[in-house]
């Protein structure tokens, strides 16, 4: 079980690329362990696409994507080895594009470094 986890949930999509939701503040140093996506609905006009950020670097190996037509993101939890680690002080953000999908969950599952 993870030791912490990031919550966003937008129920609208505003813009695109922008920082949405909370940004979260490490209280110590972790290691990305999992990654949940759902979405209830895509925009009409194009894929979603989404980054998670550590201090404005994205931890993951690939650009996140929810298809047109597709409800969750199966493969989203594959984490950029650079940074591996979560430090404490640091800012944790999400950006999403395009605008028009609704309903849209992360779940960021995070493990404490002892």
């Amino acid at each position: 079980m993870a030791d912490r986890v990031l919550v966003w949930y937008l129920d609208n999509i505003v813009g695109d690329g922008l920082e949405q939701g909370p940004i979260y503040f490490m209280d110590r140093d972790y290691v990305p362990s999992g990654l949940r996506v759902m979405v209830k609905r895509v925009a009409d006009a194009a894929d979603l696409t989404f980054s998670i950020k550590d201090d404005g670097t994205t931890i993951l190996a690939r650009t996140g994507r929810v298809r047109k037509g597709d409800k969750t993101e199966p493969d989203a939890d594959e984490f950029a080895p650079n940074p591996a680690v979560i430090k404490k002080d640091s800012l944790v953000s999400l950006d999403v594009t395009p605008s028009g999908a609704k309903g849209m969950t992360i779940q960021l599952e995070l493990d404490a470094v002892e």
